[in-house]
């Protein structure tokens, strides 16, 4: 909780230029759909870590807690952010390989998170700004905003892993009924 990591503007940028050439490879063991289902739910953790981070820090600006309090969150949600933005950029280089639900998945979730970081970057400029009053300024709004979005693209994302394994279960049920007749 001694450090501080400022998230700037040209970070957020960068982690949202969504350029192909950082994009992850993928083993060469799991489809493309199995790797984006699994990065789905790597961005479903986080984003959910992000949304619990963000709530955090808004209660400890109501408490009026010791700045310095703060900076532990902040630096965790700026590293969970990034992190969410590599998995978005190695996804979009993989869209063409993508199922119908996990472009749908991608087009909802890519402006949720544009918009986690940019709120997020209001609220690290406030915190900057203006420390010892955090409760009085939009900071708690800012936190308020980051954990609904945050948590939009969790639930977002927890419903569409949930019909994925659905419609595969019953595809697996189906091929066995065919195979027994």
């Amino acid at each position: 909780m001694k450090r501080i990591y400022p998230l700037t503007a040209s970070a957020v940028v960068m982690l949202w230029s969504l350029a192909s050439a950082n994009a992850a490879t993928k083993p060469k063991n799991e489809s493309p759909s199995t790797e984006a289902q699994v990065m789905f739910a790597q961005i479903d953790a986080t984003s959910t870590a992000i949304a619990e981070t963000a709530y955090n820090l808004g209660v400890m600006a109501k408490d009026q807690r010791d700045p310095q309090s703060h900076l532990e969150g902040l630096h965790d949600l700026r590293e969970d952010i990034n992190k969410v933005g590599s998995e978005l950029q190695a996804l979009e280089a993989e869209r063409s390989s993508l199922s119908e639900w996990e472009s749908k998945a991608l087009d909802q979730i890519l402006p949720l998170m544009q918009d986690v970081a940019g709120n997020t970057e209001k609220a690290l400029q406030t915190f900057n700004s203006d420390r010892q009053r955090l409760w009085a300024t939009s900071y708690v709004d800012d936190t308020a905003t980051v954990t609904k979005e945050a948590d939009q693209v969790a639930t977002l994302l927890r419903d569409y892993l949930k019909l994925a394994r659905t419609r595969e279960k019953e595809s697996r049920i189906e091929q066995s009924l065919g195979e027994t007749q």
